[in-house]
């Protein structure tokens, strides 16, 4: 049963850039319940009086089936990132998971759709930022009696306080943008989830690493452009890469944006002991008429939305 839970941490928010890219229906579904935009979506305005944790601009949307989200109008959403990280995670985790981690899970949707589609034993969810925090509890709160046990805690993955080497699998979406590389965004859960205001991708690997069992999976999220960093933070905390998909979010445009990753402790050794071979895969969400792709409905298929 999910389990609404109470952290004492303190500080502010983690998680991932891109709020303006969200997906169309797709064409080829039979019909497009999930994961959609604000306006395709069953939409239910809040009644609380705002407070700094509950602002007025709050809805709640459908994720998946009867699964449900508390979000902003105008603060950070969900997005083409987190299905991508929970859609990976949930094709490359080792099975069973019986313990998974989300860092900085923000809102809760990579959280919330990698627990549908595996259904770990216990998952947790670890996330800064108090205003965003307080959302994930109130969705989880009303998750469906046979939802598996699911946890949001108050803290910041820099201080790391589960027990080491206890988690199957691990994800996260960091803020992809450095303090001094554009303009800060005005509202503060929306500032926190694109910039890196309380560290970056090397902070969540070592977060990763930490929680990570031997066997354990660790899936990241991360603009290719900034693939040596990634590629690098990994290193120093002796992860390797067993996987990647390349992401163009629009069939027209020649170079991927984004990249999701696959890292483990200790991979599968090839044959004689060789290193093992990268899974490397190339995916596109959009054509160039603004419609899903095929090949990203049948993402949307594995993870259940029909």
């Amino acid at each position: 049963m999910s389990q609404w839970w109470c952290g004492d941490w303190r500080e502010g928010r983690w998680g991932p850039g891109a709020d303006d890219d969200s997906p169309r229906p797709c064409a080829h579904a039979a019909h497009t319940d999930g994961f959609r935009t604000t306006d395709e979506l069953p939409t239910s305005p809040m009644t609380p009086a705002a407070t700094p944790d509950w602002p007025i601009d709050v809805v709640r949307d459908r994720l998946i089936g009867d699964w449900w989200l508390y979000q902003r109008r105008g603060g950070h959403r969900t997005s083409t990132d987190d299905f991508l990280t929970a859609w990976f995670a949930t094709t490359h985790a080792s099975r069973p998971v019986h313990r998974y981690l989300d860092l900085g899970c923000g809102v809760g949707s990579v959280l919330l759709m990698t627990a549908h589609a595996v259904r770990p034993q216990q998952s947790l969810g670890i996330e800064a930022q108090l205003q965003s925090v307080t959302l994930a509890q109130r969705s989880v709160s009303e998750l469906p009696d046979e939802a598996p046990t699911i946890i949001v805690e108050h803290g910041d993955i820099r201080q790391p306080t589960v027990a080491a080497g206890t988690f199957d699998l691990v994800t996260g979406s960091p803020p992809y943008f450095p303090l001094n590389t554009g303009v800060l965004p005005t509202d503060a859960q929306r500032r926190a989830c694109r910039f890196e205001l309380r560290g970056g991708v090397e902070d969540y690997c070592r977060a990763a690493a930490h929680a990570m069992s031997p066997e354990g999976t660790f899936v990241l999220v991360f603009q290719t452009l900034f693939d040596p960093r990634v590629q690098a933070a990994a290193q120093a905390v002796a992860l390797t890469l067993v996987a990647r998909a390349d992401v163009r979010m629009r069939n027209d445009h020649t170079q991927p944006l984004l990249t999701v990753y696959v890292f483990r402790k200790h991979p599968p050794r090839g044959p004689l002991g060789s290193q093992p071979s990268i899974d490397a895969r190339k995916l596109c969400v959009r054509r160039s008429d603004g419609e899903w792709t095929r090949e990203y409905c049948a993402a949307r298929a594995v993870m259940g939305y029909r």
